[in-house]
């Protein structure tokens, strides 16, 4: 059980990593998706250049704290989940709860569709990873 939850925890990382990258490379992407939720206008509408553009900095500075969480957690999973080191498996608790659980409800919240599905596709590998080795982590005292 803890290898395929390891596999689905680095297939939840690279996910992650993946649309972190999206975010810091592209974050007009992800910009004109809550844009259009929230406010129905992209970022070709805005009138302001310097307000978009302090948007898209926003969104870079926030996809660079995704993609150092995510650099973190690979280095949580190798060096202590895969060794079924309790701490490692809460490490993945709070850090992916905060993080997928959070963007979840907020883009539920906004309505927007695209960012909604990533996280519920994160949200699913994170609960599989660390939902199948429970037992491995906390086994029933005899």
């Amino acid at each position: 059980m803890l290898k395929l939850a390891s596999v689905f925890l680095l297939i939840g990382l690279l996910f992650g990593t993946i649309y972190t990258l999206v975010i810091i490379v592209s974050p007009q992407t992800v910009a004109n998706s809550t844009l259009e939720a929230r406010a129905d206008t992209n970022l070709a509408n805005i009138q302001d250049k310097g307000a978009a553009e302090t948007i898209l900095v926003y969104g870079r500075h926030m996809g660079v704290f995704g993609l150092t969480t995510n650099i973190a957690m690979f280095f949580v999973l190798f060096m202590g989940f895969k060794k079924a080191q309790r701490w490692a498996w809460w490490a993945f608790l709070f850090a992916g709860g905060i993080a997928w659980i959070f963007g979840l409800v907020t883009q539920i919240a906004e309505g927007d569709m695209m960012n909604m599905i990533g996280h519920v596709i994160g949200i699913g590998l994170w609960l599989v990873g660390i939902l199948l080795p429970i037992k491995v982590f906390f086994p029933k005292k005899a």
